[in-house]
């Protein structure tokens, strides 16, 4: 039997006792028609009676213009399409010009950098071509090619099969378990229970299953796997949702190995796990979890949202907490859809019998660690097969919006029309470079004003069968002002203060290390770039008696001959500055005083870092400095 019991040691739950304030009124439209997102997955019908399940997608900027795009699989009845965002609101796509235009037997996906060449790659689960019986071994991993194409490298990469017998591989995660920079890949399998496998990236464009040297060869209906660092040791634990009562919560040992704190931890008391999400719902620090399952009382008991209480034990909320009826819940994502500092839930659900024609719903945080179901009435109006869901900011206006894929039905985009006097925000997307894994994977990003502080930790983890845009979206009722900060991997800390609100900010490691007065660790310098204003800005602290600067810009072709036209300069000690970039997709800057290089840093189209990818260390390059401020 599946004992549902708490641990004795959960008896306290950390709740805001402040009167709650929300954000702005709640409002979606659907706009699937008119953002030209027109696809509609068929599974093949040979799986039966597993092909009910699967309709898959993944977010990513794929083309690394800022804006994000959609990839969603067709289940092979229908061909695998790639969306490209056209920066107005709408979607072209173009599946065959990038090479994914297969038939086959699509069940999942994510995305993930996963060579650190600066191009979001592609992992999909399949039962091979629909032109054969259903086969294990099919699985892809598309290879970024940076040039507007992909390349299928799964099987010299050696992750195209995760089981050896079944064909019913389900969600699949990115994430550094072992902190060395590159993300490691777990893929789940819900049929045999043997395909639940943990594929460590060895650097090269391959990987090495590790699953049984890793502690976590064990069997169990996996569905959705997350990497998140729930306990603060900077290391992700593995959380799976599984179904029949076997989602895992695996804790890193942090040498390579995981134990198996399932039930000692208080969690995977869910029925029938699905799909997962992870937020701080209480504002207190610490990352909860939340399993969707199947409602229907006495047996089926609903959805987990498992509170964290440190230390890795968790105590789920009651049932009167809210959050535990979503029907046949599926694919689920937490944001702050009303912008009123607290994480919301959504989800979709659908099967057959009592849960058919069910709506998919969104329950609004009320502060206090209780939700409401407020869907209806907000144009969220969803109640068909829903199965992954991922969210995306793809209009760039600071409010998530909404994907849902659905069984043998037309995806839908529900765009976030929220309005109101208090819907400030800000979004926060990492570019780790070559210091951590890409795209801030395992980085912890905290948001506060004088109202509280909020936590987001950003990871590739499957909604279900999907990933959502990792970017950390925070929603800051009436403040005007922001400080930020970012935890990275090796526990070093990036801090800039007083940030206007209502942008979109990419934020990188504190530059330190190189040559010059400047560069101490007492003294980094830090630079952001905003999307949204096409500005550098720029935090600099001189060491000891340094005078003036120069801040040096241009565009990839001055770069690449050594030089940087423009500067923008300031005296004196503390300083903050901003400049545009110029045209183009690069960015690039580097601080002077008197003729020394005191750091510098910028990605090219390519995503690589400049000017290191010239191959001259230490960013040591012969500037012209025939501009320094005198």
């Amino acid at each position: 039997m599946h004992d549902k019991a708490q641990p004795a040691a959960l008896v306290c739950l950390a709740i805001a006792t402040a009167a709650h304030v929300y954000g702005g009124t709640i409002a979606f439209s659907d706009q699937s028609t008119a953002s030209g997102l027109t696809h509609h997955p068929g599974m093949y019908f040979d799986l039966s009676p597993t092909e009910r399940m699967f309709a898959g997608g993944s977010v990513a900027d794929f083309n690394r213009d800022g804006w994000p795009d959609l990839f969603l699989l067709g289940g092979g009845n229908t061909a695998d399409a790639l969306f490209i965002n056209n920066r107005d609101g709408t979607f072209i796509e173009q599946t065959a010009a990038w090479g994914l235009d297969v038939m086959h037997r699509g069940l999942g996906s994510t995305a993930g950098d996963f060579n650190a060449d600066g191009w979001p790659d592609l992992f999909v689960t399949s039962a091979g071509p629909v032109s054969v019986t259903a086969s294990v071994g099919t699985h892809r991993l598309y290879r970024n090619n940076g040039n507007g194409t992909f390349t299928d490298i799964a099987a010299t990469a050696g992750v195209n099969q995760a089981s050896p017998t079944s064909t019913v591989a389900t969600g699949a995660a990115f994430g550094d378990y072992d902190l060395d920079g590159d993300l490691d890949l777990f893929v789940c399998t819900w049929e045999g229970m043997d395909g639940n496998r943990l594929f460590r990236n060895d650097g090269n464009e391959t990987f090495a299953d590790v699953t049984t040297a890793a502690g976590i060869d064990q069997q169990f209906l996996g569905f959705s796997p997350r990497f998140v660092d729930m306990n603060g040791d900077r290391y992700p634990e593995l959380l799976v949702a599984a179904d029949f009562g076997t989602s895992r919560y695996f804790v890193n040992d942090r040498d390579g190995t995981f134990t198996d704190a399932t039930a000692a931890s208080g969690t995977g008391l869910d029925d029938n796990g699905m799909g997962t999400t992870v937020a701080d719902f209480n504002r207190d620090g610490l990352p909860d979890w939340y399993v969707t399952s199947i409602y229907g009382p006495p047996d089926r008991l609903g959805n987990y949202v498992y509170i964290n209480q440190g230390n890795d034990l968790f105590v789920d909320l009651p049932e009167s907490a809210g959050a535990k009826d979503g029907g046949w819940g599926w694919g689920t994502e937490a944001v702050d859809f009303d912008h009123d500092g607290f994480i919301d839930l959504i989800e979709t659900n659908g099967w057959s019998n009592q849960w058919e024609y069910l709506p998919s719903y969104l329950f609004r945080n009320n502060g206090d660690l209780t939700f409401s179901a407020v869907q209806s009435g907000t144009g969220f109006d969803h109640d068909g097969q829903g199965r992954s869901l991922m969210t995306l900011d793809y209009d760039r206006d600071g409010d998530m919006d909404v994907v849902i894929t659905s069984f043998d039905e037309p995806v839908k985009l529900f765009r976030n029309d929220l309005t109101g006097p208090d819907i400030n925000w800000i979004q926060v997307r990492l570019d780790t470079g070559v210091k951590f894994a890409p795209d801030g994977y395992g980085a912890k990003v905290t948001a506060t004003t004088t109202d509280a502080t909020q936590y987001f930790w950003i990871n590739g983890g499957a909604t279900y069968l999907g990933r959502s845009q990792p970017v950390a979206h925070f929603g800051l009722l009436d403040a005007a002002t922001v400080d930020l900060a970012v935890t990275w991997p090796d526990g070093s800390m990036t801090a800039i203060p007083g940030l206007a609100t209502n942008r979109i900010l990419t934020l990188g490691p504190s530059i330190e290390g190189a040559p010059g007065e400047a560069s101490g660790a007492s003294s980094p310098m830090l630079a952001t770039y905003d999307d949204l204003t096409d500005r550098i800005e720029v935090t600099f602290t001189p060491a000891c008696n340094a005078t003036n600067h120069t801040i040096y810009y241009g565009a990839l072709a001055d770069v690449a001959a050594y030089g940087y036209s423009g500067a923008a300069c300031w005296r004196g000690n503390d300083g903050t500055t901003s400049f545009d970039p110029g045209s183009g997709d690069a960015f690039f800057l580097i601080v002077g005083n008197t003729g020394v290089v005191e750091g510098s840093y910028g990605r090219d189209g390519a995503a690589f870092e400049r000017p290191e990818h010239l191959a001259t260390p230490e960013c040591d390059l012969a500037q012209d400095l025939s501009a320094v401020c005198d």
